[in-house]
């Protein structure tokens, strides 16, 4: 029996140390090695709780993804460019969560297409 999956995201697992800053470059690329072109797509940084919760770091409730470096809507998504680098970047503020470990996401949205890249577990240790 044959299998077609179209899953690609990867399981990458993140750990932070509470109250720290902390950056994530990544560039994403296509299967024969060149630069994946995010232009008009948005993407979303989500964590949540063990009750599948979003966490909002910040003191603006409409703002629901976060650590992007680039222009952000009112959304909380972010347009990317043509250079296939998304850079994730969180505030100290914004890593004062309750140590422990939680759940994240990277997604890209374009148009009705909507592609889940990376997940895993988001932990945040003790200072």
């Amino acid at each position: 029996m044959a299998t077609i999956n179209t899953d690609i995201a990867q399981k990458i697992d993140i750990i932070a140390r509470f109250n720290n800053s902390m950056t994530i470059n990544l560039t994403i690329k296509n299967s024969d090695n060149s630069v994946f072109d995010l232009s008009d797509y948005f993407v979303f940084f989500e964590v949540e709780d063990a009750r599948d919760s979003l966490i909002n770091l910040t003191n603006d409730t409409t703002y629901t993804s976060w650590g992007l470096t680039s222009i952000t809507n009112e959304l909380g998504s972010t347009s990317l460019s043509s250079s296939g680098i998304i850079s994730i970047f969180v505030t100290s503020q914004e890593l004062a969560l309750n140590p422990g470990t939680y759940d994240y996401r990277l997604t890209l949205v374009k148009d009705s297409t909507r592609k889940t890249w990376m997940y895993g577990k988001f932990k945040v240790n003790k200072d």
